[in-house]
């Protein structure tokens, strides 16, 4: 309990300047990284997205307690992503200026899903999960689970199609046939093995494939 409260404690003071440096007078750099990757300023705003300006090493013991004493914590530079649910932080990741995902040493790594409805989208990459949320209608959950391939998923009862959007590796397919066993509307949408967001960041997909991802 210790160890969990020493994260959210540091990771709430971390977000907080994060979203300084986002909106303060030198955010040019992460205003066209959103602009690249397709973020709206007013998403970024309304789920509280911050910006680490450069990479940098902390105490570990702080964020993860004192056994770890002598150790370093690494917090790259990039786009901050906080998962958060009635009123608790429960995981924060860092998407890169390369679009690579880094999520925090300490952070939850439990699916978690924003929204409801009889539609949900599954990913196992944050950067993905927030930007469809983005694009999104109403009646569409998404759900992020860093684990994906190595983890029971919650219950699914409440859904009625769902949507993998991964990779086409053979875990994807794997865990396709697995929901299909247990009676579920499933299917795939392929997307690069780096992620959603990394290819948009390098042109191997476009916004209009988002536009198609979300047509359920």
């Amino acid at each position: 309990m210790q160890k969990t409260e020493n994260w959210r404690h540091q990771a709430t003071a971390f977000l907080a300047r994060c979203r300084a440096q986002m909106w303060g007078r030198h955010k040019e750099r992460p205003l066209e990284w959103l602009f690249r990757a397709g973020f709206s300023v007013s998403f970024a705003q309304d789920h509280f997205l911050g910006w680490n300006f450069r990479p940098m090493y902390r105490n570990a013991a702080l964020w993860l307690g004192p056994e770890r004493e002598g150790e370093k914590y690494y917090l790259p530079e990039g786009l901050l992503l906080p998962w958060i649910q009635n009123e608790t932080l429960l995981r924060l990741s860092i998407l890169d200026p390369e679009g690579h995902l880094h999520i925090l040493e300490g952070s939850s790594t439990e699916a978690i899903t924003a929204g409801e409805g009889p539609c949900l989208f599954i990913t196992g990459n944050d950067g993905d999960a927030f930007r469809l949320m983005q694009e999104s209608k109403k009646g569409t959950a998404i759900m992020a689970a860093p684990l994906l391939f190595s983890t029971e998923l919650p219950d699914l009862d409440a859904f009625g199609r769902i949507r993998l959007v991964a990779p086409p590796v053979p875990e994807t397919m794997q865990l396709l046939e697995d929901l299909r066993e247990r009676g579920r509307m499933a299917e795939l949408f392929r997307i690069p093995e780096k992620g959603l967001v990394a290819g948009l960041l390098c042109g191997d997909l476009s916004p209009a494939d988002i536009t198609a991802m979300i047509r359920f």
